[in-house]
């Protein structure tokens, strides 16, 4: 009998599983490629943020998926900010939050559409601006702190309401003195806490109370960044 003839055209499944392998392979290539061009550009991110006075560089992360279509667009979607170890005029942050929509731009010059955040303040920052030993801060309700009394005989506690002083700074006003002599109080009587080095286009849109900081809470438009 003649022998049997072998199809000499492939396996159609021997076909499948490669074609899927090559574009498995394919994908693995794409997502490597993608998420460390994402690393590289929020590694420079934080280094353009830095110039913003912190003495540390922030940690940056981008969202979104994938990266690579955002910066073909040339827009970011969404930036996630979080840095701490930054001034704001005579009072250090302890920790700063902040998100940025809508970046555009490449390279150096950078601008988001909206920003939103907070940055957080230390009690005992707010105190040392009397430059009075002896006087802690803690909170004492929403909106406002107490604040105590502690020079060999002289002790006591008042209550000070803090709030926005207009759109870059906050405020400290003593509402009831207690058993403090006002004079002790030096300026922590009543003092205006400028916040100047906000980056351009950024705004102080409310102060709260809570824990051991005060909260200030910060937003923006067309925020530049970057040389």
């Amino acid at each position: 009998m003649p022998g049997c003839l072998r199809n000499s055209t492939a396996d159609p499944i021997v076909e499948g599983v490669i074609v899927v392998a090559i574009m498995v392979a394919l994908l693995a290539v794409v997502l490597i490629a993608d998420r460390v061009a994402v690393i590289c550009a929020q590694d420079r991110l934080a280094r353009q943020i830095q110039d913003w006075g912190f003495s540390v560089k922030p940690h940056v992360t981008i969202a979104g998926f994938p990266f690579l279509t955002q910066v073909a667009a040339r827009r970011l979607n969404k930036v996630v900010i979080m840095a701490a170890g930054k001034k704001l005029g005579p009072v250090k942050v302890r920790h700063l939050d902040l998100t940025l929509h809508g970046i555009r731009g490449s390279g150096n010059g950078r601008t988001a559409s909206q920003l939103s955040g907070t940055a957080l303040i230390g009690f005992a920052g707010l105190a040392g601006l009397t430059g009075m030993p002896g006087l802690t801060l803690a909170a004492d309700g929403p909106g406002r702190v107490k604040i105590t009394a502690g020079l060999g005989q002289v002790t006591g506690t008042a209550a000070a309401r803090v709030t926005r002083a207009g759109s870059g700074g906050i405020r400290i006003a003593v509402i009831c003195a207690g058993g403090i002599p006002m004079a002790l109080l030096g300026s922590l009587r009543d003092i205006t806490v400028p916040l100047p080095a906000l980056p351009l286009g950024m705004r102080i849109n409310g102060v709260s109370v809570t824990g051991q900081v005060v909260l200030v809470h910060i937003a923006g438009q067309n925020v530049s960044f970057g040389n």
